[in-house]
């Protein structure tokens, strides 16, 4: 290969990775405002709806980041076929999708209807347990419209239209927004509902949504081919073990992880209640860099995807460290700035010249240069989890983040705490410290598998249906 085609390829490949990741990263930014937004309504209502939120909000985390974690499947096997040009297959693709989704909107709301039983578990006052349980009663209603959302968002993500994404996510969001403050204070003629007014407007929302966009779908010329709702039936059996077997692990690396972090608050609750708060405000800069990053790394999965599609080893290792490089970039300039200027950041919280926030701002200008460091390994881990995924090796990285994050993570957590008295700076940097542990495995398992892959099985689909041979 010339060096002028090595060029022309390596272009092509930031264009394209450019044109999915900032479409995506844009839309999952736009979403994060509605739960940011949502949060400060209830904080509104005073400190026991706030209490019953945190209460409710912690687990549905956990749940949804499982179940959207399997969901991520769909979106490998369409890129896939998308690369290959086999768009037949997209079809009974997304049935079995479909029919999937059923099966993970009945388990998610039987795991909310767990919750109520448990909620006299958490010690707080009745009348927090009975908002809670209001809550999770309402978020009920949230659940199949999610779901099927997540599905369609993450085909059309597969065949390359992020941009259609983005433009969804500007219509969800204003409206949710607006039918969240409705029902949550009773304005314009809604019912006041309290605390259970943001599961009414997530459940509005997203059923408005799935229905319209599902219908948009179906009849429009420019998606009506792909006819992703014709073979919603149980004959295609294959692709629903192919989805669970690619998916399943992926959920519960998430599960992984954010258990990890919640015993990590838990640990850093027994020092201080200023170590705790400092902790809070850290760790929603985390969640919000890290929702760029599933943007990126999601960039990577389709690219790859498709790449692995049309058989291009080599492409295959361009769209993987191009993307990756790409991300290193973006996410190299907010960490320097978390590093360097982390009172910046803190006075978009805090009054940072008070006396009476010295300790905290103190605390947490230190945990957000730890931050800092750790984003710039988890990036490298979580993105080259996206070209792993492509590659349909999912139980590496499940594995790979239970040693890395509970046993090196944890670990290193619990003696720069405690036996070391860090106390929250340890813990922090024991979990950094886990997270490059995890960066260089995964790494270190993509350049193993683009010297080896064989893409012939990474593209076929066990299958015993004569309609498929």
């Amino acid at each position: 290969m010339t060096p002028d085609t090595l060029i022309t390829i390596l272009r092509r490949e930031i264009k394209e990775n450019v044109n999915i990741s900032i479409p995506l990263m844009a839309s999952q930014l736009v979403y994060a405002c509605s739960g940011f937004l949502a949060t400060a309504m209830v904080a509104r209502l005073g400190e026991d709806a706030l209490a019953a939120s945190i209460l409710v909000n912690m687990p549905w985390a956990c749940f949804t980041m499982l179940f959207f974690g399997i969901l991520n499947a769909v979106c490998v096997l369409i890129s896939h076929q998308v690369g290959a040009q086999t768009f037949d297959k997209i079809s009974p693709i997304m049935g079995q999708s479909f029919l999937l989704g059923l099966l993970l909107m009945v388990f998610l709301a039987l795991l909310l209807l767990a919750l109520p039983p448990l909620m006299h578990w958490s010690h707080q006052p009745l009348n927090v347990q009975q908002l809670a349980n209001q809550y999770v009663y309402a978020m009920l209603w949230t659940v199949p419209g999610l779901i099927f959302v997540v599905i369609l968002e993450h085909f059309l993500a597969g065949i390359n239209q992020a941009k259609l994404i983005l433009k969804i996510s500007f219509l969800i969001v204003p409206l949710e927004i607006f039918l969240i403050y409705a029902f949550i204070f009773g304005r314009w003629g809604f019912p006041v509902c309290g605390i259970a007014g943001v599961g009414y407007g997530f459940s509005v929302t997203y059923t408005l949504t799935v229905i319209s966009l599902g219908f948009y779908l179906a009849t429009s010329k420019r998606f009506s081919d792909f006819q992703i709702f014709s073979h919603i039936h149980f004959k295609h059996w294959h692709y629903f073990r192919e989805l669970l077997r690619i998916g399943l692990p992926m959920g519960m690396m998430h599960v992984i992880e954010i258990s990890a972090f919640l015993l990590a608050t838990f640990w850093i609750a027994q020092f201080s209640t200023t170590a705790l708060a400092a902790h809070q405000l850290v760790m929603q800069y985390l969640a919000f860099i890290i929702t760029i990053v599933f943007a990126m790394s999601q960039a990577v999965t389709i690219r790859v995807g498709q790449t692995a599609g049309r058989k291009d080893l080599q492409r295959i290792s361009y769209a993987a460290y191009t993307g990756m490089s790409i991300s290193f970039i973006f996410i190299l300039i907010i960490a320097i700035a978390l590093m360097s200027i982390p009172t910046f950041f803190l006075r978009l919280d805090l009054n940072i010249h008070t006396a009476s926030t010295a300790d905290l701002v103190k605390e947490a200008a230190l945990l957000l240069s730890i931050c800092g460091m750790l984003i710039i390994f988890d990036n490298f881990r979580l993105v080259c989890f996206g070209a792993l995924r492509a590659l349909k090796d999912t139980r590496f990285p499940m594995y790979t983040s239970l040693v890395s994050f509970w046993m090196v993570g944890i670990g290193s957590a619990y003696w720069l705490g405690f036996i070391c008295h860090q106390q929250a700076a340890g813990i922090w940097r024991g979990l950094m410290i886990g997270v490059v542990f995890g960066a260089i495995l995964v790494l270190l398992r993509l350049n193993y598998l683009l010297k080896r892959v064989d893409l012939n099985k990474i593209i076929a689909i066990p299958s015993h249906s004569k309609d498929d041979t």
